[in-house]
């Protein structure tokens, strides 16, 4: 029933389908969440007082915002609160029910899941109209836009026809995914990089996204340091190759570049641009930079408390742009100290088990770059970590924690009850 139910929730989490869409199903999966919780008897009075808490915050801040910072009419500050109920209580249910199962169990499903897009993907490189076709039978699809087909478990978008998208709505925020999951597995594994794990850096490669090759860079930086590898040894020994990949594949330090000069000439025609894609019914997609500046360029300081959910409604503009800055989009939601929240909670979980400051940065440091490239901060698998750090202490803490040539030696060891 774990399996069952977490599968489920990483498939709503990826946003490629009709679940993610419909509220219906939104409904019916907190049903099926409550159920299971209380049939197994897994939630208890201290959960929903964690809930009610950060609800009473949550509730609070919105309120504060808008009507003594943003004066937005209310149906703003309602479509907020229906946020909350609507999106992170499913996140809260899920690790409420799974508790200290839940990273197991995260990673089990997303690991599965990655290994299952490979064949797949092979199937996508040699006959990807057949598998377009097959997929607009079963119309799993939350969009008909054309070249989008969705298995549920894995999409083929015609527009990446050779990178894989995996089971999310495309190939960076797949990559997301990817490095998310073996980032939990290594922290809660004793940075053990196994059979699975390697079949993971595999499907990490078939993305071929620029966000995703470096964010899982500095999550193999974090592996090497907490195998007791010296940073100047890593530095020595990796740096040169990671500059000849950067500069040799096309992907990468080109890509940047070309995309940020594409993004400030796009910016200084921003509006009549924008109308174009308008008359022909479409969204204006706006590149990391590119959103970035357009967010800052409208909101200015307000990115520090947030706007609200629905920020795109605020402007008539930004309801043709397609943005694609996860950073700059969740401080328009929830502003900078919303953000920095989250970040807080993430670095708790993520202290919880390496013990260790620097390596919990690097942690940091991995979501943020996917967050760069991608809007992925507003999906259920983020908001767990608003709650997870509650439920998954390790067995086993540690006074002291060291880095040593030999990996990870732990001084005073002591069960935790």
């Amino acid at each position: 029933m774990y399996y069952f139910v977490t599968l489920i929730f990483v498939i709503l989490s990826a946003k490629a389908s009709f679940l993610d869409q419909a509220n219906i199903c939104w409904i019916l999966i907190d049903v099926l969440f409550l159920w299971v919780g209380f049939e197994k008897k897994r939630f208890t009075k201290n959960d929903f007082e964690l809930f009610g808490k950060f609800a009473l915050l949550y509730i609070a801040f919105c309120s504060f915002r808008s009507f003594f910072l943003i004066h937005l009419p209310l149906s703003f500050y309602l479509n907020d609160i229906v946020f909350l109920f609507k999106y992170i209580f499913t996140s809260f249910l899920f690790c409420a029910l799974l508790k200290d199962k839940a990273v197991h169990y995260l990673v089990k499903v997303m690991f599965q899941l990655a290994i299952l897009s490979l064949p797949l993907y092979c199937f996508q490189l040699v006959a990807g109209d057949t598998l377009y076709a097959l997929g607009k039978v079963l119309n799993f699809s939350y969009s008909h836009f054309s070249g989008y087909a969705n298995f549920l478990v894995f999409t083929y978008v015609k527009l990446h026809h050779i990178r894989n998208s995996g089971y999310s709505w495309e190939p960076g925020a797949f990559g997301f995914f990817l490095n998310i999951s073996l980032l939990l597995h290594l922290v809660t594994n004793n940075f053990r990089f196994d059979k699975r794990a390697k079949w993971v850096m595999l499907a990490v490669i078939t993305t071929l996204s620029t966000t995703t090759y470096v964010a899982f860079a500095v999550l193999m930086l974090l592996y090497f340091r907490a195998r007791g590898a010296k940073f100047i040894t890593i530095l020595i020994c990796v740096g040169p190759i990671l500059c000849v990949l950067g500069t040799m594949v096309p992907f990468m330090y080109d890509k940047i570049v070309y995309t940020y000069n594409l993004d400030m000439k796009d910016m200084k025609n921003i509006q009549s641009l924008s109308d174009w894609y308008v008359e022909r019914g479409e969204t204006m997609p706006l590149n990391r930079f590119a959103s970035c500046l357009f967010l800052i360029n409208t909101f200015g300081y307000n990115l520090i408390w947030g706007v609200s959910n629905i920020y795109n409604k605020v402007l008539p503009i930004i309801k043709s742009l397609n943005l694609s800055n996860g950073i700059f989009v969740v401080m328009t939601q929830f502003g900078g100290v919303g953000l920095l929240f989250f970040l807080q909670r993430f670095y708790l979980f993520l202290k919880q088990h390496t013990r260790s400051i620097e390596l919990s940065i690097y942690g940091l440091l991995v979501i943020l770059i996917c967050g760069f490239g991608e809007c992925i901060f507003v999906t259920s698998i983020i908001f767990c970590f608003l709650f997870l750090y509650r439920y998954t202490a390790p067995t086993i803490a540690w006074n002291k924690t060291i880095l040593t040539p030999n990996g990870l030696i732990n001084s005073k060891v002591a069960l935790v009850k």
